[in-house]
């Protein structure tokens, strides 16, 4: 140490990344695919310079700062940036296409936005661009400390005020804006440490450089990227940043690196389990699984391959609840369909009436948010309102599931109707909304079917115009060009079948088990043909 004195546990990301600045500026903070290493120093010269344009341009303590980015340095650099101003990032990753992002920073009221290079947005908010590594793309001020120093200036944010903001949806597709605060960040870097690392503790230094990082192939606009660059630097490890997931960029990078641990979603884990090209993971520990459902066929076949558990885990945006497997349970055989490990905090099963129901009987899980540290929306007004609680002040998470004898939290399904599509949540009620809005289309409904790979995709039944003078197929195309224009890609439904109406229900409603099963005809009989 510096000083000699014993270091403090930080309260906060910013104290946090104080404490390595100071002590071990020039270890390794992010790694890029390519073996370029950013230090500590690096990292955050290039934050002042940015805090200095955020300053220049209005950001003040307790704005929020719009960041459009992809999975690469430029996020980590623009959110100690904007902390540093005092201020809350909005998290929009470039994976959501333009008027996407717009309508969820329009919820927020951002003073501006940092975007990458490559995006365009409206007017609506000063944007401020930036290169890959942070660097903006406008003059430097001279007054910056260049040297990644402590400037004056720098705000030490209060550990209860709000850090970042995370994008969900509600039931009809559209955003709501969750709020973590800086010690909800620094929480679950913690709670992470317990389940994965060797003892709980923050690290006062940095590892030895010869120590593996660790690589995140999570893309931002996510909790699992901030998540996980919390942990790392919690944990004293460098952070290895892949912009998407490719398995020989993968393959390279474990042959540079002697890599102890990842985190994939069910569908890296699928393609990694069944892909043709020679991928040698022999330094493996273990391999951490969330996001969305990993089917047990997946599992089994990625353990078989690489000699390693998958260990599961589950969580909210809101953050009320969370569940990590532990490789102990996982050795000694606690584990089965649907377990997501020990859950962190409290949580309940409850039957439709709200009473808790027999170890091993299925519920809704619901679980009881911290509410100093999170469990907050921002409203479109600019306000502040709760996450919906019942009257006991527990939230209910829509997922169905039951807790074992050992404590360990099985997910068997949904009550809402959302789709995890390779951990992303797709609305039918969004892509149908879309849908309609073509003049092919008389009328829509969308609806999921099993997918080895994601999970499960998005399918459409069209109701089509009559009269329209192209083939079906053709008028699938055109369709499925249209809509890549009003959602993500990741919401486009995958395969189309035609509906001579949508199917209802006794009550009037969409009969979805019913459409489910026509899209399930529909496919068997392509792939018979």
């Amino acid at each position: 140490m510096t000083s000699g004195a014993p270091v403090l546990a930080p309260r906060t990301p910013v104290e946090m990344f104080a404490i390595r600045l100071a002590d071990d500026p020039d270890a390794a903070l992010l790694l890029t695919a390519d073996g370029d290493v950013r230090s500590y120093r690096q990292i955050g010269a290039r934050a002042d310079r940015l805090a200095d344009q955020l300053r220049a341009r209005g950001a003040m303590p307790g704005d929020v700062v719009g960041l459009y980015l992809g999975n690469e340095p430029n996020w980590v650099v623009s959110a100690l940036a904007s902390w540093w101003c005092g201020c809350a990032i909005a998290a929009c990753g470039t994976v959501s296409p333009r008027h996407e992002a717009e309508r969820r920073f329009r919820l927020v009221a951002p003073r501006l936005v940092v975007a990458a290079e490559s995006v365009g947005l409206s007017d609506e908010w000063p944007v401020l661009k930036v290169s890959s590594e942070g660097e903006q793309i406008a003059p430097v001020s001279e007054h910056v400390d260049a040297e990644g120093g402590v400037a004056a200036w720098r705000v030490a944010p209060d550990p209860s005020s709000n850090a970042a903001i995370i994008f969900t949806s509600g039931t009809s597709g559209e955003p709501k804006a969750t709020v973590h605060s800086h010690e909800r960040l620094l929480s679950n870097a913690q709670a992470t440490a317990s389940a994965y690392a060797k003892h709980a503790g923050f690290r006062p230094r940095t590892a030895p450089p010869d120590r593996a990082p660790s690589v995140s192939f999570s893309p931002f606009g996510h909790l699992a990227a901030i998540s996980r660059l919390m942990f790392r630097v919690y944990v004293g490890r460098s952070l290895l940043i892949v912009p998407r997931f490719d398995v020989t960029v993968l393959a390279e990078i474990a042959q540079r690196y002697p890599l102890d641990n990842l985190q994939l979603t069910p569908a890296m884990l699928h393609t990694l389990a069944f892909t043709d090209e020679v991928v040698e993971l022999g330094s493996l520990k273990y391999v951490t699984s969330g996001t969305a459902p990993l089917s047990i066929a997946t599992r089994d076949a990625f353990e078989r391959r690489y000699g390693v558990h998958v260990l599961q885990a589950y969580g909210s945006s809101e953050g009320c609840v969370t569940a990590r497997e532990r490789n102990e349970d996982v050795r000694a055989g606690r584990r089965g369909p649907g377990s997501v490990g020990r859950v962190d905090g409290p949580v309940r099963i409850v039957d439709p009436g709200g009473k808790d129901v027999a170890v091993g009987e299925d519920g809704e899980i619901i679980g009881l948010p911290d509410l100093s540290a999170s469990g907050r929306y921002l409203s479109a007004e600019g306000g502040v309102e709760s996450l919906p609680l019942d009257d006991d002040g527990w939230y209910h998470t829509g997922d169905l599931g039951y807790l074992d004898e050992h404590g360990i939290l099985y997910v068997t399904g949904r009550l809402k109707e959302m789709l995890v599509v390779g951990g992303f949540n797709v609305f039918p009620a969004e892509i149908e909304d879309a849908l309609r809005t073509s003049d092919l289309v008389r009328d829509a409904v969308v609806v999921s079917v099993p997918d080895e790979r994601l999970g499960e995709i998005p399918v459409a039944g069209i109701v089509w115009t009559p009269g329209a003078e192209l083939d079906r197929e053709t008028q699938a195309h055109e369709l499925a060009t249209e809509i890549r224009l009003r959602v993500a890609p990741y919401k486009v439904p995958r395969q189309w079948f035609t509906l001579e109406k949508v199917p209802l229900n006794a009550n009037g409603k969409v009969d979805r088990m019913r459409v489910r099963n026509l899209a399930l005809e529909s496919m068997e009989v392509r792939s018979d043909s």
